[in-house]
C-alpha cells in the first residue's frame, strides 16, 4: 500500500521537495534552539555576574583591610585592636554573602569554576588557625601576606574562569579589561599591605621587598595601559585619579621606599597615618572604577545575550519561513506540472477517442482527408512534456496517414469488385435474355426443363454479382419506379431460388405495397434468406414464408426445418445483422458468410430489421420487419416485380 501511495508524480515531487524542506526546518530549528539557549545562557551569565558583583566587591575590600591590618600588626606597628576585630567581622560577613552566589557561579562556570570554589573553601577552612597565629605574633609576615593574597587569587581565578563563558568577543574584551582593573586594585592593595612592613627594612625579607617593587611597577604600568584602551568616560576617570593629590602622595611614598637602599630605613615624605589615608582614598576610587566598569561589562553581556536570543528566534523564524516557502514553491511547481500532464492526458484522449474515430468515420464515408491537416497539433512547449506531446502528434499523424492509405486501398478494392460485379452482371443479363428467348421458342418439355434450370442458375449468378456490388457500397442495377404488392415481391424472391418448389407462402400475405425504390433490395434480401433456408434444410422438407401486419409495419417470417444453429452462432449472426462490419473485414474473414453480410447491409440501408431465432421445428426462423416508412399508399400505381428494370 505504501508503494502505491508513491506512484503518483505529484506525490514523488512533493516528497522530493518535502525531504530537504523538513531537513532544513530541523537543522534551522535545532540551530536556532542551540543559539537561543546560548543567548539565554549569556543573559543568565550577565545576571549571575551582576548578582555576584556586590558580594565580590565587599569581599575584596574586607580581605584587603584585614590583610593590611594583620601585616601591620605583625610588622610591630601599633594598631587599634578593635579595627582588626571589625575587619575580621566584615570579612566573615562577606564570606557568608558570597556563599549564596557560589551555586550560581558553579552553574555558569562549570567544573572549572567548581575547582576554584573548592580551593577557596579550603583556604577559608584555615582562616581561624591563621588568625590565632597572628594574634599570638608567631606567624611570619610573608605567610600572612601569602595567605590573604591567595584568597584574592582565588577570586581572580574565578573571575577569569567566568570570563571564558562570555557570549561574544566584545563582552569578552570588556571582561578582560575589567580583569585588568581588578589586578590594579589588588596590586595596589598588596603594595599598601607591604608598605607597613617595608618602612622597617629589618622585618622584611629581600623577597618581599622585590615583590613590593614589582607590585608598584605593575599597577602603575597597567593603569596607564588601561587608560589607553578603556572607553572615554573610564579613561577620563583614570586620568583624574592619577592627577589627584592622594595618588601623588601614594606615589611619592612608594618612590621613597623603592629608591631607598636595601636594609636602610627610607626617608618618608609623610607619616604613615597620612599615607594610609591617601592610600584608602586611592583604593576606594580604584574599587569604584572597577565596580562601575564591571557593571558596564555586565550590561553589555546582558544586552548581547538578549540580542543573541532574539536573533536566534528570528533566525529560526526565517529558516522555517524559507523552508515553508520552498515547500509551497515545490507544491506550486508540482501542481503546474500535474496540470500540464492532466491537460495533455485530456487532449490526447480527445484526439484518440473523438478526433481519430471521427476521421475514420469520414474515411469510411469516402471523404477525402489530408493527413497533415488532420494530424494532432498538441502544443506543450519544448520541455520533456512538450516532447511527449510532439511524439503523440507524430504518432497520430502516422495513424491518420495509415488510415488514409488503408481507406484508399479499400476503396480501390471496392472499385475493382464493383467493376468485376458490373461486368458479370451484364454478362448474366445477356445470358438471361438469351435463355428467355430460347424458352419462348422451345416446346420440348425435357429441353424446356433444362432451360428453366439454366435460367435459375443464371438468376443466382446475377444475385451473386449484385452481392459484390452491395458489399462494395453500390446499388444493384434493378430498380422499380412504382410500388409493388408484398405478395408479388415475395413470389419474385422465391422465384430466384433454385429449390423454389419447396417454398410455401401459406394462406397469403398482407395486401400492402412496397415503395419501388426498396423493391429490388427487399427482393434480394428475401431471396438470400429463402435460399439460405432451402440450402440448410433437408431436401424433402418445406420452407414456410408467412406475413402479418404489426404496429410498426409488416413482418415476414421465413422458417425452415433444418439442423438449426447454436445459441452462440445465433448471437453472432444477430450481431452482424444489427451492426454489419466493414466489407474488407467480412470478405477477408476465414468464416465469411457473404449472404448474411448482404442481408445486414440491405437491412441497414432501408431500416429493415432482420433477426434470427430458433423455429418450432428446430431449424431457423428469420423475422423480417418492414417498417411503415418503406410502404406505399394503397392507391399508388402498381407494378409487377419484373415490369420495369434498369440495368
Amino acid at each position: 500500500m505504501l508503494k502505491a501511495r508513491f506512484r503518483g508524480i505529484r506525490t514523488r515531487i512533493l516528497v522530493i521537495a518535502l525531504v530537504p524542506s523538513l531537513l532544513l526546518i530541523c537543522v534551522g530549528v535545532g540551530t536556532s534552539i542551540y543559539l537561543f539557549n546560548d543567548g539565554r545562557h549569556a543573559e543568565d551569565f550577565a545576571r549571575t555576574l551582576d548578582s555576584h558583583l556586590t558580594p565580590t566587591r565587599e569581599l575584596v575590600l574586607a580581605v584587603e583591610q584585614e590583610r593590611l591590618l594583620s601585616v601591620s600588626q605583625l610588622a610591630g606597628e601599633a594598631i587599634d585592636p578593635g579595627a582588626l576585630v571589625a575587619a575580621r567581622m566584615r570579612f566573615d560577613t562577606a564570606l557568608k554573602s558570597l556563599a549564596v552566589t557560589e551555586a550560581a557561579l558553579q552553574r555558569v562556570g562549570g567544573s572549572a569554576m567548581g575547582n576554584t570554589v573548592a580551593a577557596f573553601d579550603e583556604l577559608k577552612a584555615r582562616l581561624p588557625e591563621l588568625r590565632s597565629a597572628i594574634d599570638a605574633g608567631r606567624l611570619p609576615i610573608a605567610d600572612a601576606y601569602d595567605f590573604y593574597s591567595r584568597l584574592l587569587d582565588g577570586m581572580d581565578q574565578g573571575s577569569a574562569t567566568i570570563g571564558q563563558f562570555a557570549p561574544d568577543a566584545p563582552t569578552g574584551a570588556d571582561l578582560a579589561r575589567n580583569m585588568g582593573l581588578l589586578h590594579v586594585v589588588e596590586s595596589m592593595s598588596r603594595a599598601s599591605a607591604l608598605t607597613a612592613a617595608v618602612v622597617h627594612p629589618q622585618s622584611v625579607s629581600p623577597t618581599l621587598f622585590a615583590e613590593y617593587r614589582n607590585l608598584v611597577s605593575y599597577y602603575h604600568v597597567e593603569i596607564a595601559r588601561l587608560a589607553a584602551v578603556l572607553d572615554a568616560d573610564n579613561a577620563q576617570r583614570i586620568k583624574d585619579l592619577t592627577a589627584s593629590p592622594a595618588w601623588q602622595q601614594v606615589s611619592s611614598m612608594e618612590s621613597a621606599i623603592v629608591e631607598a637602599r636595601p636594609a636602610t630605613a627610607p626617608q618618608l615624605p609623610m607619616s604613615v597615618p597620612e599615607w594610609r589615608a591617601a592610600a584608602d582614598e586611592v583604593s576606594q576610587q580604584l574599587v569604584t572604577l572597577w565596580v562601575g566598569h564591571a557593571k558596564q561589562a555586565q550590561q553589555h553581556a546582558a544586552d548581547a545575550g538578549a540580542r543573541h536570543a532574539r536573533n536566534s528566534l528570528l533566525a529560526a523564524g526565517v529558516l522555517s519561513a524559507v523552508a515553508v516557502l520552498a515547500f509551497l514553491l515545490s507544491l506550486w511547481l508540482a501542481n503546474q506540472l500535474i496540470g500540464r500532464l492532466k491537460r495533455l492526458r485530456s487532449e490526447t484522449l480527445a484526439v484518440a477517442e473523438v478526433r481519430l474515430p471521427e476521421t475514420m468515420r469520414r474515411l469510411n464515408e469516402g471523404v477525402r482527408i489530408d493527413p497533415e491537416t488532420e494530424a494532432a497539433q498538441l502544443d506543450f512547449g519544448t520541455d520533456e512534456i512538450g516532447q511527449v506531446a510532439q511524439a503523440f502528434n507524430r504518432a497520430h499523424g502516422a495513424a491518420v496517414a495509415a488510415a488514409v492509405t488503408e481507406a484508399n486501398t479499400r476503396e480501390g478494392v471496392r472499385a475493382v469488385f464493383s467493376n468485376i460485379a458490373h461486368r458479370s452482371q451484364i454478362v448474366v443479363h445477356r445470358q438471361l435474355e438469351i435463355l428467355d428467348a430460347a424458352e419462348r421458342r422451345q416446346e420440348d418439355p425435357a429441353l424446356l426443363e433444362t432451360l428453366f434450370q439454366l435460367d435459375h442458375l443464371a438468376t443466382r449468378g446475377r444475385r451473386n454479382a449484385e452481392n459484390l456490388i452491395i458489399l462494395g457500397g453500390g446499388r444493384p442495377g434493378r430498380q422499380w419506379r412504382r410500388p409493388v404488392p408484398l405478395g408479388e415481391l415475395v413470389r419474385g424472391a422465391i422465384a430466384e431460388t433454385v429449390q423454389y418448389a419447396r417454398v410455401f407462402t401459406g394462406a397469403g400475405l398482407p395486401s400492402v405495397f412496397v415503395n419501388g425504390a426498396v423493391v429490388a433490395d427487399l427482393i434480394h434480401l428475401l431471396a438470400e434468406l429463402v435460399d439460405n433456408a432451402t440450402a440448410f434444410s433437408p431436401p424433402q422438407s418445406r420452407v414456410d414464408v408467412t406475413g402479418n401486419l404489426i404496429g410498426t409495419g409488416v413482418v415476414v417470417v421465413i422458417s425452415d426445418q433444418g439442423m438449426g444453429m447454436s445459441d452462440s452462432e445465433l448471437e453472432r449472426a444477430n450481431e452482424v445483422l444489427a451492426d454489419p462490419p466493414d466489407f474488407s473485414v467480412a470478405t477477408l474473414s476465414s468464416d465469411s458468410r457473404l449472404g448474411l453480410f448482404v442481408v445486414a447491409r440491405l437491412g441497414i440501408r432501408h431500416g429493415i430489421s432482420v433477426r434470427l431465432t430458433e423455429s418450432d421445428y428446430g431449424g431457423v426462423r428469420a423475422i423480417v420487419v418492414i417498417p411503415t416508412a418503406v410502404l406505399a399508399a394503397e392507391n399508388a400505381g402498381i407494378a409487377a416485380p419484373s415490369a420495369v428494370q434498369r440495368w
